[in-house]
């Protein structure tokens, strides 16, 4: 397993529309981990994270996949609101 086998796969993913319009409609790091071993591309969520450098710095070469891929692993990717902070949803005190 390691980023290697993540970007291969990204590359043949480029090459192949099918394979592309699946990896777009992922909705879950797990789900483009799962695609790739059904391919026989053998690596990790954490390999896919350590690929994102180079995935941005190709992202001419992979076009709309990396949109998707990076969508999902960069680190900017999380439950937070835009605004950096969670709605308060409690009761709040009368004292």
């Amino acid at each position: 397993m390691s980023k290697e086998n993540a970007l291969d796969f990204l590359k043949q993913a480029a090459d192949s529309s099918t394979l592309s319009e699946q990896v777009k409609g992922a909705d879950a790091k797990t789900a483009i981990v799962d695609l790739a071993k059904q391919h026989g591309f053998e690596f990790s969520e954490d390999d896919m994270k350590k690929a994102v450098p180079a995935i941005q710095e190709q992202s001419g070469f992979f076009g709309e996949l990396a949109k998707a891929v990076l969508e999902l692993f960069a680190p900017a990717h999380d439950d937070y609101p835009v605004t950096g902070v969670q709605p308060f949803t409690g009761e709040v005190s009368k004292n």
